[in-house]
């Protein structure tokens, strides 16, 4: 993936970005970034005072792009390519910062802010799922009773599957590189899921914009 921006700070944030995703968030520290980039310790500590700082601001990247592909509303109807967007655009936001949901506990254990972002952002996500399911519901294409808990258990499902895809792929595969047509399968198996609840005409058409989507 080409570097988004050029400035010497997106430049240490992509560099490091590809580091961690290649090589995982713990084995990445400053002096292997200063190595990577060719810069003295103190051009990197110019934007970033340590590792914590780096990381912090590349989930703001993430969460940015996660809202963007998500939408800050929800649409006036849900057709099925609409649908299926909605977990293809976030699962490649989330391919794009794998190293995020691989090393998830230890990077929120080793910082207090980085924690109370992520459940900012994990307490947003539930709440727009759960409407997208309610959507759905009032347009015929979920079968399940009038009830926002129930609307709430289908969000959490659906961000348990997607925030842990990376880790379960890590272990499926044993080592080799996760690629982007793996972490599409975990929308299919988030289908698998909603599939005892939707509507056969419309998941079928859901099913083949995410055919496309590959």
């Amino acid at each position: 993936m080409p570097p988004k921006k050029t400035n010497n700070r997106s430049r240490v944030l992509e560099t490091c970005r590809h580091l961690m995703n290649t090589e995982g968030a713990q084995s990445i520290g400053t002096t292997r970034l200063c190595e990577e980039l060719k810069i003295s310790p103190g051009n990197l500590y110019y934007h970033f005072k340590n590792k914590e700082e780096i990381v912090r601001a590349l989930f703001e990247e993430l969460a940015a792009e996660f809202r963007v592909a998500f939408g800050e509303e929800l649409p006036d109807v849900l057709s099925p390519k609409v649908f299926a967007d909605f977990y293809v655009k976030t699962l490649d936001v989330a391919y794009d910062y794998r190293f995020f949901f691989s090393g998830l506990l230890h990077l929120l254990r080793q910082d207090s802010l980085l924690n109370t972002a992520y459940l900012e952002l994990q307490d947003w996500a539930l709440e727009g799922l759960a409407g997208v399911a309610a959507q759905a519901a009032r347009e015929g294409h979920l079968r399940v009773p009038n009830s926002q808990k129930r609307y709430r258990a289908i969000a959490v499902n659906t961000w348990l599957i997607w925030s842990n895809w990376v880790r379960y792929l890590e272990i499926s595969k044993s080592g080799d590189a996760i690629s982007r047509k793996d972490m599409l399968l975990g929308i299919e198996q988030i289908f698998d899921v909603l599939s005892g609840h939707l509507e056969p005409a419309y998941e079928s058409a859901v099913r083949r914009h995410l055919k496309y989507a590959k």
